[in-house]
């Protein structure tokens, strides 16, 4: 992790986690944020600066943690990879599909409700859309861009 001290970041997660070893304590994170910030922050592990913030929370004591989207790759099977891949593609062009991380992630999020996740799902591969399909894509895809452009996004805002 260049630029990362990946020491510095394990020794962050132990102290704020129940679990006092590293394969233990990082079981009891998962990611339960996404969101980008203008005015540049520090990872744990001191890096700086990271602008795609990951908020990691703790299942255990509730604790959380602002890490940068390198670092989160520490904990295995947390996408957070995709899901900013994601948004910097409907950030570019509201018109582009999300992928199914992102998708997941918002739904577990309560940023959309069941019926767009399923809608997405269904029509997030497809080239070409109906009018009303591309409209609703549109709607989705800006409901996720308002939950992950600021610093509030665990909780819902429609």
């Amino acid at each position: 992790m260049s630029g990362h001290q990946e020491y510095k970041l394990i020794q962050e997660i132990i102290l704020r986690s129940v679990a006092d070893t590293w394969d233990k304590a990082k079981r009891e994170w998962f990611l339960a944020a996404v969101y980008t910030e203008k005015k540049p922050k520090t990872c744990l592990c001191s890096h700086y600066p990271i602008n795609n913030i990951c908020v990691l929370r703790n299942t255990q004591n509730g604790n959380e943690a602002n890490v940068g989207n390198v670092c989160v790759k520490k904990f295995v099977g947390l996408p957070s990879g995709k899901i900013f891949a994601a948004i910097e593609k409907i950030t570019k062009d509201i018109n582009q599909a999300l992928n199914a991380e992102a998708i997941f992630h918002a739904s577990e999020r309560g940023w959309i409700n069941d019926w767009d996740r399923e809608f997405y799902l269904d029509t997030w591969r497809k080239r070409s859309l109906s009018e009303k399909q591309q409209k609703k894509r549109i709607q989705i895809n800006r409901l996720v861009l308002r939950n992950t452009k600021n610093k509030f996004s665990t909780r819902t805002v429609r």
